[in-house]
């Protein structure tokens, strides 16, 4: 079974590899800042999985398919790294942890997808057209207001109803109450009865009041303070 760990070792003796010089178990621990020991307990896997030649006390030596496998991993990294640097506007330091941790879980389709996105990007700020620095502008907005359940809303929070999560016949009723997409909704309360907490909601001129159960299934855009 190939791991991510597996594959992080593919990577760094791909790059090292590509830098031309012999590669040994002291500069890939030392690349991985990890021990000698662990080191060669993996090569030896790595050995054992046809990925690496090793010979004793030698130097390490891809085979062909740790080499194609090693590419691909430092491929989708460096996708990554571009898309979280270049799209989102991140520092490369961060992009890069941010794509070590997403390198592993991404299948081709992916990948291929994602570098397209790139290079229309690319082209697109080359040619200065005028929608990349109104995506920045966008994009670097501080706080993103995501949907919410009622029973997350903080007490006298307000906002419009996005969508119900409730499944048949409740969602029918939910509705008939009023609780329809696009309708204002304030959280006025929160009380605890005998049998579960109480969510009085003020619905236009109207003060309901919902079971946990029912105020769970409600979600809402909550407004800017």
């Amino acid at each position: 079974m190939i791991t991510p760990r597996i594959e992080d070792y593919l990577e760094e003796l791909f790059l090292l590899e590509s830098t031309g010089r012999e590669v040994t178990v002291t500069d890939l621990a030392e690349r991985l800042k990890i021990t000698k020991g662990t080191v060669t307990a993996t090569v030896q896997k790595l050995v054992e999985m046809e990925f690496l030649k090793h010979e004793r006390y030698g130097n390490l030596h891809l085979t062909d398919a740790g080499r194609r496998k090693g590419m691909t991993v430092f491929r989708r990294h460096e996708g990554f790294r571009a898309f979280f640097h270049e799209l989102l506007g991140l520092d490369r330091d961060h992009s890069s942890e941010m794509a070590c941790s997403m390198e592993h879980y991404v299948d081709s389709v992916t990948e291929e997808r994602l570098y397209a996105l790139l290079e229309f990007f690319r082209k697109a700020r080359a040619e200065h057209q005028p929608w990349i620095d109104e995506i920045f502008i966008a994009i670097e907005k501080p706080i993103l207001i995501v949907p919410v359940p009622l029973t997350i809303c903080e007490i006298n929070s307000e906002g419009a109803i996005l969508r119900h999560t409730a499944e048949e016949p409740l969602r029918k009723k939910l509705i008939e109450m009023g609780f329809t997409n696009g309708a204002k909704v304030k959280l006025t309360a929160i009380t605890q009865q005998d049998d579960g907490e109480i969510y009085t909601c003020k619905l236009g001129r109207k003060l309901i009041d919902l079971p946990l159960n029912e105020a769970a299934t409600i979600w809402i855009q909550q407004e800017a303070n």
